[in-house]
């Protein structure tokens, strides 16, 4: 059996000292897990804004939940 697997990648922007320089470090999360390959697709496109939202500390974002990426990934699950 294959599952589909949407991947969201986030900036997550944070000092690694107090007073230091803001720096990007980039994560991928699983959003969600599906059985059928189109509504994978269909779940990305519908979460997809109609335009870029700039984040307050980091990157643009394009998808809700301040994803700025989203990846689908096919596994085989016996």
């Amino acid at each position: 059996m294959t599952v589909y697997v949407v991947i969201g990648e986030k900036e997550n922007v944070f000092q690694d000292e107090i007073g230091g320089p803001f720096v990007a470090h980039p994560d991928k999360e699983i959003v969600k897990v599906f059985s059928d390959g189109e509504n994978a697709r269909k779940f990305v496109a519908d979460n997809k804004l109609s335009e870029g939202k700039r984040e307050r500390y980091g990157d643009t974002c394009y998808y809700r939940n301040g994803y700025y990426d989203m990846l689908i990934e096919s596994w085989e699950v016996e």
